[in-house]
């Protein structure tokens, strides 16, 4: 899946060469250019199949075969690491389980160069935020967040680490996966969104965002009672 495939299998009729994601994505792309008609690549499968990585590899296969390496075509590949960070977590089935659906509309423009991009998501299970199954996690953002941030950052949103909160740390909640660096990620992430031109402000945000859903969380309430809910 590197470069050397991508020629090998760019401008090649289905068939030419065996079986490979880059020649579904080689014939959608010059399917367009020769008939002026939209394609669609529809990526499905279970859990584990390999959705993710192949919609990864599409993205990188149309970036390469369009012709330019532009700020655009690095600001869809950069979109990836934070739909991934929000949007997936660790299942028991898939340490990078996709919990949400995505259409990816790619704009190409009459030479067959990438023009823009619009990502539309739909149905994440926003249940996991507050809820996991037994030796899953929520989603990877949080952890990231955790592992990543330094001491006086975290010291500003009174955050400490994933053991210490509910939504992380459930029915002796998996907090460490050992497929995944959190602190790693979480420098990709916070690159990513430069290269996506968040500022400082919406960054910030976003942090005390996620600090608050954590907070809360970790809510107490005493009744008249004199019971104690959580």
């Amino acid at each position: 899946y590197n470069i050397e495939y991508m020629r090998r299998y760019s401008n090649k009729k289905i068939g030419e060469l065996p079986p490979h994601i880059f020649a579904t994505g080689d014939n959608a792309y010059w399917s367009m250019q020769r008939y002026q008609h939209d394609q669609c690549i529809i990526i499905s499968g279970e859990s584990g199949s390999g959705k993710t990585e192949s919609t990864k590899l599409i993205l990188q296969f149309l970036a390469a075969t369009s012709g330019q390496h532009s700020w655009i075509e690095q600001q869809i590949l950069d979109a990836n690491p934070i739909l991934e960070a929000f949007g997936n977590a660790k299942t028991v089935r898939n340490d990078n389980s996709s919990r949400f659906g995505k259409y990816i509309d790619i704009h190409f423009d009459k030479r067959g160069a990438i023009e823009g991009a619009k990502i539309e998501q739909y149905l994440l299970e926003k249940s996991r935020i507050v809820s996991q199954a037994r030796d899953e996690r929520n989603y990877h953002v949080f952890y990231c967040m955790l592992s990543g941030m330094s001491k006086e950052e975290k010291q500003q949103l009174d955050l400490t680490t994933a053991s210490d909160y509910v939504y992380l740390n459930q029915l002796d909640g998996t907090i460490y996966c050992d497929s995944r660096d959190d602190a790693k990620e979480w420098a990709s992430i916070k690159s990513a969104c430069k290269v996506l031109m968040f500022s400082d402000e919406e960054l910030n945000d976003i942090l005390r965002l996620l600090a608050a859903v954590l907070h809360l969380g970790n809510l107490r309430f005493q009744g008249m009672n004199g019971f104690i809910y959580d």
